[in-house]
């Protein structure tokens, strides 16, 4: 079994990593998970992670905002808003991971890198994401 919290980690450290230097560094991305990773399930994890976020960071960051109306995504942490946008991908491509353990994973990874109120604010975002998918969910299922 992978250490799915060490793949969210490396995940949310590269995508600041983009953020901060720019695209070109996508072609670091493997190398970047050789040097910090020895598990090769974790990188490939960690990977897809990156690849998917990274591609859907407009609908990812949509389903942010409408959970955080007050706070404007670009004008959040870079730390949270890149563990958010790592969770907020697991949730909706990584269906075999309940959202529960996504959000508390979340929120411990905000208290290790963010702020003393990352965690909260993680927590409250996710929970509204979470609940919107579901209400989603079952309006196809009618």
């Amino acid at each position: 079994m992978i250490d799915r919290r060490q793949s969210r980690i490396l995940a949310m450290q590269f995508l600041c990593q983009i953020e901060g230097v720019g695209q070109e560094v996508l072609s670091q991305l493997d190398e970047f998970l050789a040097d910090e990773c020895n598990d090769p399930g974790v990188r490939d994890y960690a990977r897809d992670l990156v690849s998917d976020a990274w591609r859907n960071t407009t609908t990812i960051d949509e389903r942010i905002q409408a959970s955080a109306p007050k706070w404007d995504v670009k004008r959040m942490t870079t730390v949270d808003r890149n563990i958010l946008r790592v969770a907020v991908c697991e949730m909706m491509h990584r269906h075999g991971v309940p959202p529960n353990v996504i959000i508390n994973e979340s929120i411990e990874i905000g208290k290790q890198f963010g702020t003393a109120e990352s965690g909260a604010f993680i927590n409250g975002v996710l929970d509204g994401v979470a609940k919107a998918m579901a209400a989603e969910a079952v309006k196809t299922t009618e």
